[in-house]
């Protein structure tokens, strides 16, 4: 049986990527699976067969998991002896050395592209982040052609990876969501709904929450749910006058998940790409289509492209209060064309955005890769 081991210092035990999906996709692919985490909560294993271990070391804050989480994780992942490795962390990226000079397969998940995500953090001083962005485009440079494998959510990064790299082992893995069969959502019962948007996930500044309140302020029948963890340097949308008059709940599991959508008639999914073609990344997108609901898009060419073939939702720029108010606003008074919408994205996604698809992807290439790594050890032994 081949031990396949996540470790991470900074995703928590529940992260719907490598559990949820990768994770449960592995068990059932027949491997052993081990998941590391930094936390203080006892080792288990999951329902799906997942071994969880803690390092019991949570950090304080960003110093601290930068200065002292790689070297316990490294510690506790090295104990298990697994046969592969999966690394997610961007500041661990650089001990896959310590994996490859013991013989082991070790594959990469890139989850952002973080040169351009560092230049953009406003929590970084202005006079760092340039040159913190260059000493990571330069580490990825000299780390990433090192793993088996390299996995990213949108195409837009593995071009990137591409043309700086020259990075030819990394593949388009998307975290679409796994479908429920057993779910139905009837035109009578989307009816008898109350209006309410909802936005799940992090709340952040590139997800323009400002201006989606000043547009619901003139919408007085239509409730907003807001729930997720709010950036730090994002808090002042607290201070907002229609703050008051949101429904808010600080984090979720995806667990909770189908009681959001169930309350909800209209997706928000907005986020502010500030000029990229937008990312199927994303995964409160694709989670909403699921659900049934139709959803509020950010108007870029990706999202313009996907609605103009399924017609699941509205593309509106997320900067544009008028506009917000208009798209919610027709959702609103053509309720039973929103739950169209609704259905045609959940076909969507049965049909083209769901986990099923992408963990058969997931799989092969670990296969493949594990694979030619025997086929190495064996010559060699020869």
């Amino acid at each position: 049986m081949i031990h396949y081991c996540f470790l991470t210092g900074v995703y928590p035990r529940t992260d719907g990527l490598m559990t949820t999906r990768q994770g449960c996709s592995l068990v059932k692919a027949g491997y052993k699976v081990t998941y590391i985490v930094c936390d203080d909560q006892p080792d288990e294993i999951t329902s799906d067969g997942i071994e969880i271990k803690s390092t019991r070391f949570k950090p304080k804050g960003r110093i601290d998991r930068f200065l002292n989480t790689k070297k316990v994780v490294l510690q506790l992942a090295l104990e298990q002896d697994a046969d592969v490795y999966q690394i997610s962390d961007p500041e661990m990226i650089g001990i896959v050395d310590d994996f490859k000079k013991r013989g082991k397969k070790v594959v990469f998940n890139l989850r952002e592209f973080y040169p351009d995500l560092i230049a953009s953090k406003k929590y970084i001083p202005a006079i760092a982040r340039i040159p913190l962005a260059k000493y990571y485009n330069h580490f990825l440079k000299k780390y990433l052609p090192r793993y088996d494998a390299v996995f990213t959510v949108t195409d837009w990064i593995v071009d990137e990876c591409v043309r700086r790299y020259k990075l030819f082992n990394i593949h388009l893995l998307t975290n679409f969501p796994l479908v429920n069969e057993g779910f139905s959502l009837s035109e009578s019962e989307y009816l008898a709904r109350e209006n309410r948007v909802c936005y799940e996930g992090t709340i952040y500044s590139i997800s323009r929450q400002e201006k989606v309140f000043e547009a619901l302020s003139q919408l007085p029948d239509v409730k907003y749910l807001l729930i997720g963890k709010i950036e730090d340097k994002y808090q002042w949308i607290k201070d907002q006058p229609y703050w008051s008059s949101v429904e808010f709940h600080d984090g979720f599991s995806i667990e909770d998940l189908p009681s959001i959508f169930g309350r909800s008639t209209i997706s928000n999914v907005f986020r502010d790409f500030e000029g990229r073609d937008g990312s199927l990344g994303v995964m409160k997108i694709f989670e909403s289509m699921e659900a049934a609901l139709p959803v509020l898009f950010a108007d870029v060419p990706l999202y313009r492209k996907i609605n103009g073939k399924y017609h699941c939702g509205i593309c509106v720029d997320p900067n544009n209060v008028q506009s917000i108010k208009e798209a919610v606003e027709y959702l609103v008074e053509h309720k039973q064309e929103a739950y169209e919408m609704g259905q045609r994205g959940r076909e969507a996604v049965i049909k083209e955005f769901c986990w099923e698809q992408q963990a058969k992807k997931y799989i092969d290439v670990i296969a493949v890769s594990y694979t030619h790594l025997r086929a190495h050890e064996t010559c060699a032994d020869l």
